[in-house]
């Protein structure tokens, strides 16, 4: 299965990725990320969900010239997991990648049952990562691993998440945390993350300086993301 190529954004959700027995892809678009771990042998099957038609077909199509069977990768036209079987036994990754924060947020929801039984969560959110963690650390996952790539001129975060076991203690987070992620400091030997993050404070100066009229809600709520962009950037 060789020519797969994977985009840089991709391709570090799959390094993210362990070896595992099940991998489920929500949102899985041209289901190149399930097809490479195929193929490198990182999960044994792999199940690729999408809402619409349209992007399931392509992903057939993709399979198919990868010559991958109904014994390797299955596809389900589904709303989240609603029409996905439980897992099996055994060591189980899902993804839900590609969506906004409380969109992922509103599937897990759905299926909190359903999804306690994997092993390790992939989650990608597009808007709303602060209200995502938020939310994880509330319902008992702990996150082990965080992600920023620069591609297209956008910043893209993956969150790698695992529940927490019974008797374990839950790590509360930092308001920077929340915001930023636990590994922000990381992330910034990237240059292009930290021109990024410093391109979306002075998006953040320019409209609080421009715009007099800010209810004060608002204003106060900006002054807020101001602070915690100047902290991660100055330390």
């Amino acid at each position: 299965m060789s020519g797969i190529r994977l985009s840089e954004r991709l391709g570090t959700i799959a390094s993210m990725v362990s070896p595992c027995d099940t991998f489920t892809d929500v949102g899985c678009d041209h289901a190149l990320l399930p097809i490479w771990l195929l193929s490198q042998g990182i999960c044994k099957k792999a199940v690729a969900t999408d809402i619409n038609s349209g992007p399931l077909s392509r992903a057939k199509a993709n399979a198919d010239s990868f010559a991958l069977g109904e014994d390797k990768i299955s596809f389900i036209l589904s709303d989240g997991l609603r029409l996905v079987k439980d897992p099996p036994e055994g060591k189980n990754t899902l993804s839900i990648c590609g969506m906004g924060g409380l969109l992922i947020e509103g599937i897990i929801k759905d299926s909190a049952d359903k999804i306690r039984k994997y092993d390790t969560l992939i989650l990608s959110p597009h808007t709303k990562q602060y209200e995502l963690r938020l939310f994880l650390n509330k319902n008992g996952y702990s996150i082990e691993d965080e992600k920023f790539v620069c591609e297209d001129g956008k910043l893209y975060v993956i969150i790698k998440a695992v529940p927490v076991k019974a008797g374990e203690i839950m790590q509360d987070l930092s308001e920077k945390e929340y915001r930023f992620g636990r590994f922000i400091k990381e992330a910034l030997k990237d240059t292009k993350v930290r021109e990024k993050l410093t391109a979306e404070l002075k998006a953040a100066e320019r409209l609080l300086r421009d715009n007099k009229q800010l209810p004060e809600d608002r204003r106060q709520l900006l002054m807020q993301d101001l602070a915690s962009y100047r902290e991660v950037l100055e330390n």
